[in-house]
């Protein structure tokens, strides 16, 4: 039998193993390594499948986190952004209401003849 047969080999026994293990289950394959690690032919094997599973529950966490950090971050800029409209708009806001207050007393001014003078 040739290297690569006997790797070829070895990867379909490991790949049968860890299928027999995910029909199982996780708790199921830790309740055997308690009861019988010493005696168990397979024990290494179940405990790089269970490191392996437990290896993809982080990279998924960190994966979760990390979305949740940048939706978290897209909504600071959404704030910030929105801020930003909201100072330009009230200082638009506050130019119109001095040019109406301007407006106001001019025609105060006018109708009170205050600025008859200015006729002359």
């Amino acid at each position: 039998m040739t290297e690569k047969e006997e790797q070829n080999d070895a990867h379909t026994a490991r790949e049968a193993r860890y299928r027999r293990y995910e029909a199982a289950g996780e708790p199921s394959i830790r309740a055997d390594l308690d009861e019988s690690a010493d005696t168990d032919p397979e024990a290494a094997f179940k405990r790089a499948w269970l490191r392996r599973k437990e290896a993809s529950r982080q990279d998924e966490q960190f994966r979760a986190m990390f979305a949740s950090v940048t939706s978290a971050n897209d909504a600071a800029q959404l704030a910030r952004d929105s801020a930003q409209a909201s100072r330009r708009s009230a200082f638009w806001t506050m130019i119109a209401a001095l040019a109406a207050t301007l407006g106001v007393i001019v025609n105060a001014a006018i109708a009170l003849g205050w600025l008859d003078w200015l006729r002359r």
